[in-house]
């Protein structure tokens, strides 16, 4: 059973917290790979995101690895 559709603050507060960013250093169009996402972290993102029932497959998030993108990939 999915979940209610994700904000897009909470997948930006997501990808930070597994960055170990800031959610301020994240805006919504930048690549994801260039602040440091590899694709471990993002393995362990498609868990998270599929432990929550969403559907999600990793070639989905590494072919467009933008906050905007994912928000929409995630929320279909």
């Amino acid at each position: 059973m999915k979940t209610k559709p994700l904000d897009i603050a909470q997948i930006r507060q997501t990808v930070a917290t597994q960055l170990n960013i800031d959610v301020e250093e994240i805006q919504n169009d930048d690549d994801l790979f260039m602040l440091g996402l590899d694709s471990v972290s993002l393995m362990t993102l498609v868990s998270v995101w599929r432990e929550l029932g969403i559907n999600i497959e990793f070639q989905d998030l590494a072919e467009a690895a933008t906050i905007q993108d994912w928000s929409q990939r995630l929320n279909r």
